[in-house]
């Protein structure tokens, strides 16, 4: 892992509370780095402000001030802010981290999006923005690097709030300019007004989100420039070429949306993003499938059919050989055929069966959505053109039966040959045709259809789609972080960092491996202790008979002590940890000189000492019993911090 300096500054400011993993993004406004959250165990993204501008007091203040109003946000489509700090000359916030890939990289990976997508992402960020607008805060840099798509699920979700503003802030806040007199946001998806320097509003998000979805569903933008003067010079003289220019396969009210939000003009676009998002919400009759998708649903849309005939030809063929006279060569003859033509039939289905999840795994790797591909392979019920009331399907259904009945006696009345051969054949042909038509009409007036696919069909689609995304590793986009504990990864890092020196510095800083071992295996020890306390507090809540009333906030008191003494030292010991990762760090990187951890070597050699330590902690953890809980945290909390 590369490092600079801006990432052992930051862990050095964390130490104790955060590790860092890697850099995940880099910008203008700043870095963002994987973490663990130490106590809690979950990753996290930190953006750091760039040092570069964090020397400069304006930038930064309003960097800290907006990033504590974006915190205010709390919408499943925005991703949340843990905390706001500074410490010296940085400044920092830690959101929450969700793995997946940003519209950016999709867009990269699999080229223009299919209408479905392109409607999901906008429904979608459009209520974050909707949200957001109404507590006063714009945005201003909606781009596809801003909009995540959550692993597993697609879920879009607008991050990077760095440059938003509070509309009620201050009075020189209304404005798209920095105190610089720099235009804030990217020059492609600023709006008119806010490329100018003039009065801000949520409908310049709109804009921007507009000209994202031009770009995800078409693959280029609405203004082509080699600047930012370029392009606001064409924005100032003629309005955007419609959507559909590029992708006349969009929906016409996917487009109109899309357009609208184009407008050069703020007033012409939508008065807020809720009417934008109400301007193309799905239609009843389930939208566009993703152009991606469509074989599935063709596939499936077949294998349907034929699992119907099959059916149909089944139900038709038990009285085709009822009207055969029993123990005939014809009835012997026709079960023959008939068991054949049904094998033949359900390996047909088989066959369809298997293209058709064949056309999803495709699909998927293309990077259609999971819920479309599921769509696509369990498609809502539609109606039958003249639906039949009961009495019609029943008798429909009775004829049917009748006709296959007479199939075995049309010789025996003595016809002419031209009808005998007429009648024959609609016995033959008719039978199975108004079978399936009676059952699809009794499914519907039933209500079954509606029951199948809502119970069966529609779950069965979902699960059938999440295994086959499961084995099908060209959709995991990025890895998912190691779920080891944080000095576990911290004991590895600093074991990898370590194989690397030189020999002479290996040698000089030999204690090194056996006292992060060490720490590592306290830290473990530690959090394993934590578990325990928290399962004897929850025990001691729902205890139905505590000794007596007395006894039971005392002793809760004594957990919580004890708690906190562990959770202070776990803090400590993987700081400790930290402390030794970053010191190799620095002299991998030549940040610093060898000789500044060989001056420390006193400290590593009784780190080392201190092991015995660890084998008391050991002792109390094995025997909890033979010492009280109190006293325990006495002990931990009095044991010396490793530094």
């Amino acid at each position: 892992m590369l490092t600079d300096a801006a990432f052992v500054a930051l862990q050095t400011a964390l130490a104790g509370r955060f590790s860092l993993e890697s850099e995940i993004g880099r910008g203008g406004m700043g870095i963002v780095y994987l973490a663990r959250d130490v106590i809690l165990e979950r990753p996290v993204a930190i953006k750091l402000l760039a040092p570069a501008i964090a020397s400069r007091t304006d930038v930064r203040r309003r960097f800290l001030r907006e990033a504590r109003i974006a915190a205010q946000c709390f919408h499943p489509n925005i991703v949340p802010i843990h905390g706001v700090e500074e410490s010296g000359d940085l400044a920092w916030f830690v959101m929450a981290y969700v793995p997946g890939e940003t519209l950016a990289d999709r867009l990269r990976r699999v080229g223009p999006l299919p209408a479905d997508a392109i409607r999901r992402i906008g429904r979608e960020i459009g209520w974050a923005l909707s949200y957001a607008h109404e507590r006063g805060v714009v945005h201003r840099d909606v781009k596809p690097e801003n909009i995540l798509l959550e692993q597993g699920t697609d879920r879009a979700l607008i991050a990077d709030f760095g440059i938003a503003f509070h509309e009620a802030s201050a009075a020189n806040a209304l404005t798209g300019m920095h105190s610089s007199g720099e235009v804030a946001g990217t020059a492609r998806f600023m709006a008119p007004e806010q490329a100018l320097g003039e009065a801000v509003t949520g409908r310049a998000d709109l804009y921007a989100l507009g000209v994202t979805l031009y770009l995800a569903a078409t693959g280029r933008y609405p203004y082509e420039g080699g600047s930012a003067l370029a392009i606001i010079a064409q924005q100032s003289v003629a309005r955007a070429p419609s959507v559909r220019t590029h992708a006349p396969h969009l929906p016409d009210s996917l487009v109109d949306a899309i357009d609208q939000c184009l407008a050069t003009d703020a007033a012409d676009r939508f008065d807020s993003a809720a009417s934008f998002v109400a301007a193309f919400e799905r239609t009843p009759d389930g939208g566009e499938l993703p152009i991606e998708a469509r074989a599935v649903r063709l596939g499936a849309s077949r294998t349907k059919t034929l699992a119907e005939w099959t059916i149909a030809i089944a139900f038709a063929s038990f009285f085709w050989v009822v009207g055969e006279d029993a123990g005939s060569l014809g009835r012997a003859i026709l079960v023959h055929v008939i068991q054949g033509v049904l094998m033949l039939a359900a390996a047909g289905v088989a066959l369809r069966g298997s293209e058709t999840l064949l056309a999803a795994r495709r699909s998927l790797k293309l990077g259609v959505a999971p819920q479309d591909v599921a769509d696509a392979l369990a498609p809502a019920p539609t109606s039958t053109r003249r639906p039949m009331r009961t009495v019609q399907g029943t008798a429909v259904l009775c004829s049917a039966f009748l006709l296959a009945v007479a199939q075995g006696h049309v010789d025996q009345w003595g016809l002419p040959t031209a009808l005998e051969s007429i009648l024959s054949l609609m016995t033959w042909l008719l039978p199975p045709l108004m079978i399936k038509r009676s059952l699809a009409a009794a499914r519907q007036t039933s209500g079954f259809s509606a029951w199948f696919y809502s119970f069966v069909r529609q779950p069965l689609a979902t699960r059938v789609v999440g295994w086959i995304g499961r084995k099908t590793s060209a959709i995991v986009n990025r890895p998912i972080p190691a779920h080891a504990p944080t000095e576990i990864l911290l004991g590895r890092a600093a074991a990898d960092i370590f194989a690397r020196l030189p020999e002479a510095a290996q040698r000089d800083l030999r204690a090194l491996p056996a006292a992060a071992a060490a720490l590592a295996q306290e830290a473990t020890m530690l959090r394993r202790r934590a578990l325990e306390i928290s399962g004897e507090q929850r025990r001691l809540r729902v205890s139905a008979r505590p000794a007596t009333p007395r006894e039971l906030p005392k002793a809760t008191k004594t957990l919580d002590l004890e708690r906190a003494a562990v959770n202070g030292r776990l803090g400590a010991t993987i700081a400790a940890l930290e402390a030794m990762r970053l010191d190799l760090l620095r002299l991998d990187t030549r940040i610093t000189l060898p000789g500044t951890l060989t001056e420390q070597l006193d400290v590593v050699r009784d780190l080392q000492r201190r092991v015995d330590a660890v084998r008391d902690v050991d002792q109390i953890l094995d025997r909890p019993s033979a010492m009280p809980a109190a006293a325990r945290a006495r002990r931990l909390a009095s044991q010396p911090t490793p530094v």
